[in-house]
């Protein structure tokens, strides 16, 4: 702000600020629009998967072998973990069967 009575210099203050004001609203207005924000955020977690998507792609044509041996490990875990669960539902079956009679 000015300090002196200068009616160019009082009305260059207020064209300052109100550019600065308007600058300030439309920041607002930015960050106040969710749904423009969630749009732009849904579009960046998509890019992000694309992404990704096409590294796992490039890793599986480089190193079919290694990614083959990645998924058989995961599979054989997997299927170990069920095979143990119906072990201990079947046993606990049991039990149960024992313990009423």
């Amino acid at each position: 702000m000015t300090t002196n009575d200068d009616p160019a210099a009082i009305r260059a203050d207020i064209e300052d600020t109100r550019e600065q004001l308007g600058d300030t609203v439309g920041e607002l207005a930015d960050r106040a629009d969710v749904k423009a924000r969630a749009q732009q955020k849904a579009a960046e977690v998509k890019d992000r998967a694309k992404d990704t998507a096409q590294e796992a792609a490039d890793a599986v044509r480089r190193q079919p072998g290694r990614v083959a041996g990645v998924a058989a490990g995961f599979a054989a875990m997997f299927g170990g973990i069920a095979l143990l669960r119906r072990r201990r539902a079947k046993a606990r079956a049991q039990a149960r069967r024992r313990w009423s009679r």
